[in-house]
C-alpha cells in the first residue's frame, strides 16, 4: 500500500502518548527537586522548571504530529520539503557551532553544556527534530514504511530529552552514579536508535541491488563503527562523539534534496516485492 493511502497506526500514537506522560511525571514529580547545581542546568527558579518542562513537552507532542503529516499525510508539497531542508541545515549549523564552544578535540558536547547549559537543551532539541524529521521525510520520498524505523527514531529522540535534562558529571566521570548513567544513557540511545531508523532504510533500498545505496550502507555503517572504535582507543571527545551526526545529516541531505540517490518507479517496485 502506498504511503498517500496509508493510515497511521495506533501505536505510534500510543507510543507518544506513554513517552510524554512519563516524561511529564519526571519533570514534575522528580527533576522539580533535584539537587543538580543551577548553573549547570540552566533552571534557576521553580517557575523556570515549570516554563522549561511545559516547552519541552510541547516539542515532544509535535513528534507525533510529524509522523502524521510526513508519513501518512497528503503527498508532500514545497512547504515541506522546505521545512525539512531548513531545519536539517538549521540543525548541523547549530550543533557544528555549538560544539566549537570549546576545543572539540577536548570537550564533549555534554561537557561544553556544563557551562552553557541552555545551548545543550537547543542542541538536543535541533539535533532530535532535524533527524527524525528529515528520516520521516525520506522514507515518505521513498514510499517506503518501517514500523521499526519510526519506533526507532521515536526512542531515540525522546531518549534525548533525558540527556538535555541531567547535565554530565563532567570529566571525573562516576560510573556508579545515576546522573551519569541515566546522561549517557540517553545519549547513547539517541544516537543509536536514530541511526537506526536510518541504517533500516539503507538495507531495504540496498536489497534491490541498487548499487548507490549499497555504497551508503557500507560508508555509513563505517563511520559508525570507526566511532566505537575511536571511542574504546582515542577517547570521547567532540569530533568523535560529532562524527555520525554530521554523517546522518550528509546522508540525509544527499537522498532527501539532491537526485543521487532518486529510484525509479521500476526500482520502487522491485523493492516492494523483495520486501513483500
Amino acid at each position: 500500500m502506498k504511503q498517500s493511502n496509508a493510515k497511521m497506526s495506533k501505536a505510534y500514537t500510543v507510543l507518544w502518548a506513554v513517552i510524554i506522560a512519563a516524561y511529564a511525571v519526571w519533570m514534575l514529580f522528580f527533576m522539580r527537586y533535584d539537587t543538580y547545581p543551577s548553573a549547570e542546568t540552566g533552571i534557576t527558579s521553580p517557575s523556570v522548571h515549570i516554563i522549561w518542562t511545559l516547552f519541552s513537552a510541547l516539542a515532544l507532542a509535535l513528534f507525533p504530529v510529524y509522523i502524521k503529516v510526513l508519513l501518512f499525510g497528503k503527498e508532500p508539497g514545497e512547504g515541506v520539503k522546505y521545512f525539512c531542508l531548513a531545519n536539517l541545515i538549521f540543525g548541523c549549523a547549530f550543533i557544528t557551532w555549538y560544539g566549537f564552544f570549546k576545543d572539540p578535540f577536548e570537550f564533549t558536547a555534554s561537557m561544553i553544556g556544563l557551562e552553557f547549559p541552555w545551548h545543550f537543551k537547543m542542541w538536543g532539541l535541533f539535533a532530535s527534530l532535524s533527524i527524525f524529521t528529515n528520516t520521516l521525510y525520506m522514507y515518505r520520498l521513498n514510499d517506503y514504511h518501517s514500523k521499526a524505523g519510526v519506533i526507532c527514531g521515536s526512542i531515540g529522540s525522546a531518549a534525548i530529552f533525558v540527556t538535555i535534562n541531567v547535565p554530565s558529571a563532567g570529566e571525573d566521570l562516576i560510573l556508579t552514579s545515576l546522573r551519569c548513567m541515566s546522561h549517557w544513557t540517553g545519549a547513547l540511545v539517541f544516537a543509536f536508535m536514530c541511526a537506526a531508523g536510518i541504517v533500516i532504510f539503507l538495507i531495504s533500498m540496498a536489497k534491490t541491488k541498487n548499487k548507490r545505496y549499497i555504497a551508503l550502507l557500507t560508508v555509513f555503517g563505517a563511520i559508525l563503527a570507526a566511532m566505537l572504535i575511536l571511542l574504546v582507543t582515542v577517547g570521547k571527545n567532540g569530533v568523535i562523539e560529532s562524527l555520525p551526526m554530521w554523517a546522518a545529516y550528509v546522508l540525509l541531505f544527499a537522498v532527501n534534496f539532491t537526485g543521487i540517490f532518486k529510484v525509479n518507479k521500476t526500482a520502487a517496485l522491485k523493492r516492494e516485492a523483495v520486501t513483500a
